[in-house]
């Protein structure tokens, strides 16, 4: 038993356990994968969304580029470049200051000489005119018109004679405030102060600068712009491609220039500058192309999973999705993507509604987890447990079986001793021939005795098989009790006992098999001369109750022990050891009276008889009626 249980938590319930422990390891890795899936998910959103603003950019620009070609489709290159500022205002309707350069890099538009008398052109070339001319370099975002709407956001310029500067940590934020209250000049061009650039940090001499935002789900080792400025002037930077876009900051301010060196005049340049004010209107539009590819959320949900927002250079909301959403801590969404240089620091930016939700969901998983580990650990010590009571079970059963040969060869030796020794009496000659009638009687005791516990055995054997038949017909019970009851009872008054039969009037109609029934009522007779002790006294009572006959066998003998009322039915179990006790008996009468009884729809109920004893009861249904013979 022992060996079985080490065996069990050795090769079952520790390897459980471990393997147990190892998969709420899992879960935990697999909490971390979930988030990061989900990150990454709501992380392809915000760059759909870049993606749709720089199309809208590029679309303005493409818009711009179809003008100046119209324009030029019937005017003189020369001649457009001295008006285009004029031009542009009347053939295109987004609000944008035109510029164009000569042949030799000179201003021509807006012409210098009028700008006196147009306070915008006046401030254009006030904070412009010399970086466009060439003798001032500035720091500025630029892409090339074939570039501009690429996912990637970091691009490395190759060629040209100007520096490139990387992004990284930011500078303080009352930096980037006295520069947008700082006027434009020649020794600290308002791009690098209002971008948070040194002055100093030129050619080799790198600076990055941190995101206006800080994502909770970041997939690099800290939330750092990816975007690369440009220090050059402009004719330095629009001298390899034929078209492109180039942002800058002037005065805190971010502005948009579309620039295009037309097939007719390659040598000039036209180009317009773009307060991102004026863009306003646009930014809808890249959220609705957002809200259509995710269409089933939102409709699939009375209130959308998630908000989409962008976000400008100081992390302010110019457009939502859904509309109207205010109160949120903008600079700290769930995760963000940066627009491009083309919007330098503005970010495509998703705010779950349910920050939790990602964290729960993860949570219920290794819940269930633990809970399915749980319940697996408790159902593998459940069958341990079943095992163990079960192995227990079988030991005991051994064991009784053990004791029931003990008993059984014990009980058949004893009656074969007394048939053996009077026969050989009988025929020695030994005692006088008066005694032999008595002789004669012993010895058909014994064998009746013996043919009983024999035939016990072997029913018992035919209903653990289930092979015992029964050939069942109606029958009336008094008889058959009074037909086992004049035999025993004779035995009972021979052997010292005072017998009484206390019975209700007759008939008793049963369906039954009448051996079966004989042998019920011979069990229980022959349990109580074996437990009778000293009071040698067992009175039979047969009445009817209700739709039922009972038959009670009552004695004066030690009764049954408490807690055993149930047990000494099992097979094989005795209250007392007949090696022991002195009691003979094979522990198979009671349990093969009970089956019996259940073969025919009854039972046997055990009572503690009152002035001590025991009353064991044969409960029968009642047949309807007997066959008229």
């Amino acid at each position: 038993m022992k060996k079985s249980i080490w065996i069990f938590l050795l090769a079952v319930l520790l390897p459980s356990i471990a393997l147990g422990w190892l998969a709420l390891r899992s879960a935990e890795e697999q909490q971390i994968i979930l988030e990061k899936r989900t990150a990454e998910l709501y992380q392809t959103e915000t760059e759909n969304a870049a993606t749709a603003a720089r199309a809208l950019i590029d679309g303005e620009r493409r818009a711009f580029n179809e003008v100046v070609r119209q324009l030029l489709t019937d005017r003189d290159p020369q001649k457009l470049a001295n008006t285009f500022s004029t031009e542009l205002a009347k053939e295109w309707q987004r609000k944008a200051i035109g510029f164009a350069l000569g042949k030799e890099g000179q201003i021509c538009a807006p012409p210098p000489k009028q700008a006196a008398s147009n306070p915008e052109w006046s401030k254009f070339l006030l904070g412009n005119g010399a970086w466009l001319a060439g003798t001032t370099p500035a720091t500025v975002y630029w892409v090339s018109g074939n570039e501009l709407n690429r996912p990637e956001q970091l691009r490395q310029k190759r060629g040209g004679n100007y520096d490139v500067q990387q992004s990284a940590q930011p500078q303080a934020a009352n930096q980037k405030e006295q520069a947008a209250s700082e006027p434009a000049g020649k020794d600290a061009p308002p791009a690098e102060k209002s971008a948070g650039f040194n002055q100093s940090d030129t050619g080799d001499n790198k600076q990055t600068l941190a995101r206006n935002v800080e994502p909770q789900q970041v997939f690099n080792t800290a939330a750092l712009s990816q975007l690369m400025s440009s220090t050059a002037d402009f004719r330095a930077l629009t001298s390899d491609t034929n078209e492109g876009v180039i942002t800058r900051f002037v005065q805190d301010q971010l502005d948009i220039i579309f620039w295009l060196r037309p097939a007719q005049a390659p040598e000039m340049v036209f180009g317009c500058l773009i307060d991102s004010d004026n863009l306003r209107d646009l930014w809808p539009a890249a959220l609705r192309t957002q809200e259509e590819n995710t269409g089933s959320r939102y409709a699939s949900r009375s209130q959308p999973e998630f908000v989409l927002a962008l976000l400008d250079d100081k992390a302010r909301p110019i457009a939502t999705q859904p509309p109207g959403e205010a109160g949120r801590d903008w600079k700290r969404p769930f995760v963000a993507s940066e627009i491009g240089e083309a919007l330098p620091h503005w970010e495509a930016a998703l705010y779950l509604q349910r920050p939790e939700q990602v964290r729960e969901s993860a949570k219920a998983l290794r819940r269930t987890l633990t809970f399915l580990i749980a319940t697996a650990l408790g159902a593998i010590a459940c069958g341990g447990w079943l095992v163990v009571a079960d192995a227990r079970r079988q030991l005991a059963l051994a064991q009784q079986k053990t004791d029931f040969v003990s008993n059984v060869s014990h009980e058949l030796k004893t009656p074969l001793t007394s048939i053996r020794m009077f026969a050989e009496l009988m025929q020695n000659g030994n005692g006088t021939t008066a005694k032999h009638p008595q002789y004669l009687r012993i010895i058909m005791v014994e064998a009746e005795r013996l043919t009983r516990l024999i035939n016990n055995v072997l029913d018992f054997a035919g209903l653990e098989r289930k092979q015992k038949r029964f050939e069942k017909k109606p029958l009336d019970l008094h008889a058959v009790i009074g037909r086992a009851w004049e035999g025993h009872a004779l035995h009972l008054q021979e052997s010292g006992f005072s017998t009484r039969w206390e019975a209700a009037p007759a008939p008793y109609p049963v369906v039954g098999d009448e051996d079966a029934l004989a042998q019920i009522l011979v069990n229980l007779l022959s349990n109580a001369e074996k437990y009778a002790g000293e009071r040698k006294e067992v009175e039979l009572h047969t009445y009817l109750d209700g739709a039922h006959v009972c038959v009670s066998v009552l004695d004066r003998g030690c009764g049954v022990h408490d807690g055993e009322e149930r047990k000494i039915f099992e097979a094989f179990y005795r209250a007392h050891d007949s090696l022991s006790s002195g009691i003979q008996g094979s522990g198979l009468g009671l349990t093969l009276a009970q089956r019996l009884a259940h073969e025919h729809g009854g039972e046997i109920t055990y009572q503690p008889r009152e002035g001590g004893g025991s009353n064991f009861t044969l409960r029968l249904p009642l047949a309807k009626q007997l066959p008229i013979v």
